[in-house]
């Protein structure tokens, strides 16, 4: 990825990370937490990995941000300057939860 993606997959990460924190009840989704951003090159669609927590709420907490992702695309349009706003896909981070259960270790071979 060029730093001209990097830097505006690491803008909406950071837009999309205090959105929730305003607008998510931890109580009802679990913690959502955004752990990275993969923007395609021509800024049309935005792959968000976030992980849950408690796990048993991944599923709702999912379904909660698809059914959010237009208005999180319409706060994002107002916050970061580009001409383009990437549609939202949300997934979970399953390398996360590897490296978490110790399955793998994490890609640059340092313990988390």
């Amino acid at each position: 990825m060029g730093i001209r993606l990097e830097r505006f997959a690491e803008a909406v990460k950071e837009e999309l990370s205090n959105l929730l924190r305003e607008e998510i009840d931890p109580n009802e989704y679990g913690w959502i937490s955004i752990t990275a951003v993969k923007v395609s090159k021509d800024l049309k669609e935005a792959h968000v990995l976030v992980t849950v927590f408690p796990e048993h709420l991944e599923e709702k907490a999912l379904k909660k941000l698809s059914q959010m992702a237009g208005y999180m695309r319409k706060y994002l349009s107002k916050r970061i300057r580009s001409k383009t706003v990437p549609k939202l896909r949300f997934e979970v981070d399953s390398l996360t939860k590897l490296v978490e259960r110790g399955v793998i270790k994490p890609p640059n071979g340092e313990e988390g």
